[in-house]
């Protein structure tokens, strides 16, 4: 008999793929650029940026799952083009989901090019191609099955009579997008994108069989509005689906302006409070808080699905920190581009 070892298995695998809707996500989108849209790639106001994303889902089971993303990316040119310019950059993602660590590592790099479409640098149309590795794996040894029960009781030194699969297997990973952002001369600010993720249909199964993921479609937009010289409002939503997967949060954010500082490269400080809700599985309030070139983010998923009772109620952990630069030739060069505003 083998039906203990693979229910223990195929509910893993379940698990994992209701966990991150068949992908790796974030509640957090608007502090993980890169891996909602390669046309992302250099949309800030500065010429570098680094940031990490960490979450830590399900801390009432036995082993949580947790995700780690830490990215950069580089802006290139903007002082020899009038307007137009190139950016690359790259991230590294690390997710572990289970008791039979069922793990997979991204290393993707990505290229955009920003059109300045008017005079007054208002108008931003970007577009971007992301492309890397994916390593998958799994360990099997961390399984239980029926053949290893004995007369005495459960004994995991047995064999387990099973024909294993292969553990792992790796993959190249395509992706590309465009995004939009308007940048008004007031207090009004927009952004849109929308990218498609596995263009390339890889394969991806433990089994060997030609299981091909399915394209990932993501669709995110918001808007910034200044209520007055401290408060800023910022009103944002997000979707992706893959094959019968779907994910769309939608919330806003509150920016406090301390001392009425509103400049990103030299403030004395700045306060954000925000809630944020995915539909059919959590609410999500969110904290932070910017000093400088640094902005730190935190918030808590609360459970409202229908696996509140299994995990009481208790969602994810998750928290961003990003940087963002200026190189020593822009120092005191006040860079005026249309950006998407998070």
């Amino acid at each position: 008999m083998k039906i203990l070892g693979h229910t223990a298995f195929s509910f893993a695998m379940l698990i994992a793929s209701y966990v991150h809707a068949q992908d790796i996500h974030f509640s957090q989108y608007y502090s993980a650029p890169l891996t909602i849209n390669p046309a992302l790639t250099g949309g800030f106001a500065g010429d570098y940026r680094a940031g990490v994303n960490y979450r830590s889902q399900w801390v009432s089971v036995t082993v949580p799952y947790r995700t780690f993303d830490i990215y950069g990316d580089l802006n290139l040119g903007r002082r020899f083009l009038a307007r137009n310019f190139w950016s690359i950059g790259a991230n590294l993602i690390a997710d572990r989901a289970g008791d039979g660590d069922l793990s997979v590592t991204k290393f993707l790099a990505s290229g955009a090019y920003h059109f300045i479409l008017d005079q007054g640098k208002n108008h931003d149309l970007s577009f971007g191609l992301q492309a890397g590795w994916v390593q998958k794996s799994v360990d099997f040894s961390k399984f239980y099955f029926d053949n290893q029960w004995s007369d005495v009781g459960f004994d995991t030194g047995l064999p387990t009579g099973e024909n294993f699969i292969k553990g792992s297997f790796g993959f190249v990973d395509v992706a590309a997008g465009v995004s939009y952002a308007y940048s008004g001369p007031k207090r009004f600010a927009a952004h849109a994108g929308l990218s498609i993720h596995h263009i390339n249909r890889p394969t991806d199964s433990f089994y060997g069989s030609d299981n091909r993921l399915g394209m990932r479609p993501v669709f995110n937009a918001g808007i910034s509005y200044k209520l007055s010289d401290v408060i800023t409002v910022s009103p944002s939503i997000f979707y992706q689906s893959q094959k019968k997967a779907h994910e769309f949060l939608a919330g806003g954010m509150i920016r406090y302006s301390l001392k009425g500082s509103d400049d990103p490269y030299v403030t004395t400080g700045n306060i954000y409070a925000g809630l944020y809700g995915r539909f059919g599985d959590a609410f999500i309030p969110v904290i932070g808080y910017e000093y400088r070139n640094w902005r730190l983010l935190m918030n808590y998923d609360v459970n409202t699905s229908a696996l509140k009772p299994a995990t009481n109620g208790q969602g994810a952990f998750e928290i961003s920190l990003v940087f963002t630069g200026t190189s020593k030739k822009n120092q005191g060069v006040r860079i005026d581009l249309p950006c998407p505003r998070f």
